[in-house]
């Protein structure tokens, strides 16, 4: 019997363990994120909702995508949670017990706008 294939959203394949790690990054990072209150230094609140992790082949990288909660660019949101990183990661490391913790990398989901945009084509037609 063969073993099954997981496909990630970019078409590369995915081990179980990659998944696993993925998952519990995600559950953590959005507990964090809603736990703590990120603020810059003018007192502009940064709230996301982490919508996916993907972790690198070798658990060293975990990329993860953010959509802002407020009303925030999302360039702005992923440009400070990028700068903040290093507490996210500490505060991750308390949290799970990996050998490595994996270095983050915030980008912007952009999923809900490749959706809506192939909506509109769809209903063009």
């Amino acid at each position: 019997m063969q073993k099954r294939k997981n496909k990630g959203r970019f078409g590369d394949e995915t081990s179980q363990r990659q998944l696993r790690v993925s998952e519990l990054i995600k559950r953590n990072i959005s507990k964090i994120l809603l736990d703590s209150d990120f603020y810059d230094q003018n007192g502009k609140n940064y709230s996301a909702s982490v919508s996916e992790v993907r972790c690198s082949s070798d658990l060293k990288i975990a990329t993860v995508y953010v959509l802002p909660l407020n009303k925030i660019d999302p360039q702005e949101l992923t440009t400070f949670l990028g700068k903040n990183k290093n507490s996210i990661r500490h505060a991750l490391g308390k949290e799970l017990s990996l050998k490595y913790l994996p270095d983050l990398r915030f980008k912007e989901d952009t999923l809900f706008e490749q959706i809506e945009k192939t909506n509109r084509i769809l209903r063009a037609l």
